[in-house]
């Protein structure tokens, strides 16, 4: 009687094991068949389109879209729409990092309506844009899935966030060196009144395809300035920044150049506080 016992008790668990096994099979055989839409990159917080500056509209890849993990056998037609709503979300959860949308006029999708056949599985958004247009601030483009011809689109990558940013032969990040010297007047015959070194890590941002804007001296984000590159002659003309805080009388005070061969600036200008004191600065940048 044992034996019995042991025997019906071992078909049972084999028959549970094998109705286990097959209810997962059913599960997963069903979620290999649904054609699911998504954007490629949209599992990232933030993506990035790095464009070179041009003073021209210009076409590129924005994005991508794909189905992933299904079987299908037609053509799959997808209309995307632009999404003020992604950036507005991103910017809620990040202050302070915020990102606008680019001006209107700046840029267009080439087209909202597209396809992935079932031999690529895969799509590209592209995007036709105008790179001048947009420097000098933080944008980015939010997109959403707003309809699919089969199958469903997915609910957690629906939405993509890409950041657009523009650069020129100069923005980087740069090692800096070098001295401000403060006056207790309007001229160096004044007494000195203080030494501050100069160091650390500037990143030069692109406000057009020969000018960017740096830091001044050592004073961080209260102070900004520009720094216009003559391409042929290599000579640099420091100007006040029209984007941020900046002293009204910032200008060259000797050589300032910039060396392509070392990517290095080498920079002499001054300015007058708000008492109308100078300060004269001698400061080297050296791409990192």
């Amino acid at each position: 009687m044992k034996k019995i016992t042991i025997f019906y008790s071992f078909l049972l668990v084999l028959l549970g094991t094998s109705c286990i096994k097959e209810a997962y099979k059913i599960d997963f055989d069903d979620n290999t068949r649904r054609i699911i839409t998504e954007f490629t990159d949209a599992k990232n917080e933030v993506n990035t389109l790095a464009l070179d500056y041009k003073d021209q509209f210009i076409e590129t890849d924005l994005t991508e879209l794909q189905i992933f993990r299904s079987d299908f056998n037609s053509d799959v037609q997808v209309k995307v729409a632009l999404n003020k709503a992604v950036v507005d979300t991103y910017n809620q959860a990040h202050p302070g990092g915020e990102f606008d949308i680019p001006p209107a006029g700046s840029f267009n999708l080439v087209a909202t309506d597209l396809v992935i056949s079932p031999a690529t599985r895969k799509t590209k958004v592209r995007i036709r844009i105008k790179p001048s247009a947009i420097t000098g601030g933080a944008y980015a483009i939010g997109l959403s899935i707003a309809q699919v011809s089969q199958g469903e689109i997915s609910p957690i990558y629906k939405n993509v966030l890409i950041e657009v940013k523009v650069k020129n032969d100069y923005e980087a990040s740069y090692t800096a060196s070098g001295l401000r010297t403060a006056y207790g007047g309007p001229t160096n015959a004044a007494p000195v009144t203080g030494l501050f070194d100069i160091e650390g890590s500037k990143y030069l941002y692109t406000i057009d395809l020969n000018t960017v804007e740096a830091e001044v001296a050592d004073l961080g984000a209260s102070a900004w300035m520009y720094l216009e590159i003559n391409p042929t002659t290599h000579q640099v003309t420091v100007l006040p920044s029209a984007g941020g805080p900046s002293f009204a009388s910032l200008q060259n005070n000797g050589p300032c150049t910039y060396d392509p061969a070392t990517k290095t600036f080498e920079l002499n200008y001054k300015y007058l506080n708000a008492a109308g004191n100078l300060r004269e600065i001698t400061e080297t940048l050296v791409l990192e």
